[in-house]
C-alpha cells in the first residue's frame, strides 16, 4: 500500500513496517515469523536472483533503461533478463549473449568478432543503415572467476559502404564478450539535443537514459545482441540470415555435446537435423533437455533431435542419486 502525506520516514507502527521507495511511504504487514524456505526450486529461484543482481551490479554502467515509475533500470535489467538464468543445485548460470541492456523491441543483426595484431575488430554481421544512425559497441572481459569486467564501449556514428558499423578495440586477450545496440533518432529536433550532450561511450548513453534527458520519444533503440569469442579463437561464430544459433548448457552433474559443433554453441544453417547429446557423471542421473531459463522440458530422452528453424538455448539437467540408489527429485 501506498501512504501519501500522513505517514513519513521509515519504521513500524504496530503491526506496519512503513519504508521509502523513490520518495514514496511504502506500507507493509509485519511478518514476525519470516520463513527461509529451503526446496530446491525455492533454492534455485534465491541463485537466479544473486546471479542476476550480480550481473546488474557489474553491468550498471551501461545498462540504458530509464527508471519506470518506482523501478530502477537496474531492477528492470534484472526482470528483463530473469528469463535467461537458469540454476540446478542452487547453482545458477547464464548465456551472456542473450542479457539485455535496453528496452528495445527492433531487431539488430548479429556481431561479428575477429581478432588481429593484438586488436578487436567488431562489426555487424548484415546491414542496419535503414534502421539504425549509430551502433553502441560494449566490450567486457571474462576472467578466469567467469566474472565480467568493462574494457570499453564505443558509439559508431559512422556505417561505413558496407553499412556494418565497423569498431576497433584493443584486444584483452582471453574470453571476450561484446554486446552492442543500435540507435535513431526520431526527429530532427532529437538529433539536435542529442549533439548539445557530449556522448563519447554507452556509460553516457546509459546516463542519458538513465536521468531521462534520452527517452523513447527521443530515439529508437534496438534490442541488444551479444557475441562471445574464446580464448584462442580468431573470429566468433555468428549466424548469417540461413543460420539459427544453437546453445547448449549442462547443469550441475553432467555433461552436453552436439552432433553439428563443438562446445557450448554454434551456428547451424535453417532446416538442419541437429542432435544434442547430455551424459551424466557418476551418481547422477539424466532429467530432461529444457528451455533455459524456464521449466519446459522438450525431451526426456539424453540424445535429442530437432530442425534447426530459430535461435535454440537448451540446457540438460541432472538429478544427484540418492545413497539408497533411486533418482533424486527432479531440478
Amino acid at each position: 500500500m501506498k501512504l501519501q502525506g500522513f505517514l513519513k520516514g521509515v519504521g513500524k507502527i504496530e503491526n506496519i513496517v512503513v519504508s521509502q521507495m523513490g520518495g514514496v511511504s511504502i506500507a507493509r504487514a509485519y511478518q514476525p515469523n519470516v520463513s527461509n524456505p529451503s526446496t530446491m526450486p525455492q533454492v534455485n529461484q534465491r541463485a537466479r536472483l544473486k546471479l542476476a543482481s550480480q550481473l546488474a551490479a557489474a553491468l550498471a554502467p551501461v545498462i540504458a533503461m530509464a527508471k519506470q515509475g518506482l523501478v530502477s533500470g537496474r531492477n528492470q535489467f534484472i526482470a528483463k533478463n530473469m528469463p535467461w538464468i537458469s540454476a540446478d543445485a542452487g547453482v545458477a548460470q547464464v548465456s551472456y549473449e542473450n542479457l539485455q541492456l535496453t528496452n528495445g523491441t527492433i531487431g539488430l543483426p548479429a556481431v561479428s568478432i575477429s581478432r588481429s595484431s593484438n586488436k578487436l575488430n567488431v562489426k555487424l554481421a548484415a546491414t542496419a543503415e535503414s534502421s539504425v544512425s549509430q551502433v553502441v559497441y560494449i566490450v567486457y572481459h571474462k576472467n578466469s572467476e567467469n566474472t565480467l569486467q568493462l574494457v570499453g564501449s564505443k558509439i559508431q556514428n559512422v556505417a561505413g559502404e558496407d553499412g556494418l558499423f565497423q569498431a576497433e578495440f584493443d584486444d584483452p586477450t582471453g574470453d571476450v564478450v561484446v554486446f552492442a545496440y543500435g540507435m535513431k533518432a526520431l526527429s530532427g529536433a532529437a538529433s539536435a539535443k542529442y549533439g548539445t550532450y557530449q556522448v563519447q561511450n554507452a556509460t553516457d548513453i546509459a546516463s542519458l537514459v538513465g536521468t531521462r534527458k534520452l527517452s523513447a520519444g527521443d530515439f529508437q533503440f534496438t534490442k541488444t545482441r551479444g557475441a562471445t569469442i574464446f580464448a584462442g579463437e580468431e573470429q566468433n561464430s555468428h549466424p548469417t540470415s540461413n543460420q539459427a544459433m544453437i546453445y547448449i548448457t549442462a547443469g550441475v552433474g553432467g555433461s552436453v555435446s552436439c552432433d553439428k559443433f563443438s562446445g557450448n554453441r554454434g551456428a547451424v544453417d535453417k532446416g538442419t537435423e541437429v542432435t544434442v547429446t547430455a551424459t551424466p557423471n557418476a551418481n547422477y542421473t539424466f532429467s530432461g533437455w529444457f528451455i533455459n531459463g524456464t521449466q519446459t522440458r522438450v525431451s526426456s530422452a539424453p540424445s535429442y533431435k530437432f530442425t534447426a528453424n530459430e535461435q535454440t538455448d537448451l540446457i540438460a539437467r541432472f538429478n544427484e542419486t540418492t545413497p539408497g540408489g533411486g533418482g533424486g527429485m527432479e531440478g
